[in-house]
């Protein structure tokens, strides 16, 4: 129920700031496409409370972002943003049970509000600060894979996540409209039916460009 309530009044709040940010012109599109180049998960215990996967991420993470912004006045862009983003997967070796672990990666969909402060320079190397913060809806979770690389047996469990908060701090740079950042992000995430949490948080690079309008 609180999950759904909180739905609801983000989507209420996203409907509210596009109608101001965009009545007017004076805006931009900024497009973007961003790699993890550090990343981890919250660690996955058993019942028992023992280790199942750590912390470690291991192959690719990375987003596909769109961000529209209003232009306030020359220090402060407001806006909205709207992302796909595939999460690095995960991997664990226990080395006294022989027992390799694997899965509960899953995928997310941030909507989010943001905001970017910018720096007054006189070159074309333009500095800024920005914030993200807003709603991950999580999902296409991984089953939880355990091997014993002693006998190869091999037990899978399925997995079904929530979804929760996601924010984001960082900074970049804008050069004849060309944006790059690197920014510092999370999204929260809990195991349905569970009191697991699987957040996964990371330092992102990304790469876009500004459209204005």
């Amino acid at each position: 129920m609180g999950d759904l309530i909180m739905k609801k009044l983000f989507l209420l709040v996203l409907v509210v700031l596009s109608t101001v940010t965009f009545a007017e012109s004076d805006f931009y599109i900024n497009p973007k496409i961003g790699v993890d180049i550090i990343s981890g998960y919250e660690r996955t215990y058993d019942d028992n409370g023992n280790t199942l996967l750590n912390s470690k991420t291991k192959g690719f993470g990375g987003e596909v972002a769109v961000e529209g912004y209003k232009i306030l006045n020359e220090h402060i862009d407001v806006g909205l943003g709207l992302a796909y983003q595939v999460h690095a997967g995960r991997k664990h070796f226990n080395y006294k049970s022989k027992v390799d672990t694997s899965g509960v990666r899953y995928r997310s969909i941030p909507v989010y509000v943001t905001g970017r402060y910018n720096f007054i320079s006189n070159s074309q190397v333009k500095p800024y600060l920005k914030a993200n913060l807003g709603y991950s809806f999580n999902f296409d979770a991984s089953d939880l894979k355990s091997k014993n690389t002693l006998n190869d047996r091999i037990e899978k469990t399925s997995i079904k996540v929530n979804s929760g908060l996601y924010w984001g701090v960082g900074a970049g740079i804008e050069y004849k409209n060309y944006t790059i950042e690197l920014m510092y992000a999370i999204n929260k995430c809990k195991v349905s039916g569970s009191r697991e949490r699987v957040d996964y948080d990371r330092i992102t690079l990304s790469v876009g460009y500004k459209f204005n309008f």
